[in-house]
């Protein structure tokens, strides 16, 4: 189905060229983020049962994908960059895990071709996206997951004062020079400045719009959240 000129060209997104940057992608990520944490804290809420699949949105180099395929029939693992898709499936080679889709496509342009899964994720991905199509990605994601399934969203979401950004902001890139070093605050910098990241009243409303109740959820620096949620 040809792509309207008036939606949003998620290639265009102001984010980092993920397909430049593959190779180096998990270690610089281990540097500063608990991945091995981050995952079983979302394994921990989905709760898989072996005959039931999963759709990751933004899968990355495929390190949540790879290790949910141990606890569920399949993965449908989306991205729009093909060079992570390949890196993810050398990973999945590497491994001997052949219960992994590797599948190209984006928020809004991904079609599915089977029955509604079980449970969906979708974690530091969701921002290259500005907020009204935020809202279509999660009635997407919605329309893909069965009546009570559970959807795990994780992403840079804003919960501080925002009346306070400019000491809340200033404060958290010196803090993550010191996390990460200067590349790293660099990174967070031009985020903050280009990335359509929004706030957490904003995102609990665009969840709960697009019919899932969030059971609970997770901030962390102010910066970082995460919604576990059911759908209605």
């Amino acid at each position: 189905m040809p792509i309207p000129s008036w939606q949003y060209h998620e290639p265009d997104h102001p984010g980092a060229d993920f397909d430049a940057i593959v190779e180096d992608y998990d270690r610089n990520m281990r540097k500063v983020r608990d991945v091995d944490g981050e995952i079983n804290e979302v394994l921990e809420f989905l709760d898989l049962k072996p005959e039931q699949t999963v759709l990751e949105m933004g899968t990355g180099t495929g390190e949540f994908a790879l290790a949910a395929s141990r606890w569920c029939s399949r993965v449908y693992a989306v991205d729009l960059s093909l060079g992570m898709l390949r890196y993810a499936q050398k990973k999945a080679a590497a491994r001997d895990i052949s219960n992994v889709e590797f599948l190209p496509g984006g928020f809004l342009t991904y079609e599915h071709h089977g029955p509604p899964v079980d449970a969906a994720v979708t974690q530091i991905a969701l921002h290259h996206l500005p907020d009204f199509w935020k809202q279509i990605a999660l009635l997407r994601i919605a329309g893909l997951l069965k009546e009570g399934g559970r959807f795990c969203l994780r992403d840079v979401v804003y919960s501080f004062e925002a009346a306070d950004y400019q000491a809340y902001f200033q404060k958290f890139i010196a803090q993550a020079s010191i996390r990460g070093g200067d590349e790293f605050a660099r990174i967070m910098a031009d985020h903050v400045k280009n990335e359509y990241s929004t706030l957490d009243w904003i995102m609990r409303g665009m969840i709960e719009w697009a019919g899932f109740e969030v059971k609970s959820s997770r901030h962390k620096h102010g910066f970082f959240g995460l919604y576990f949620c059911i759908k209605l």
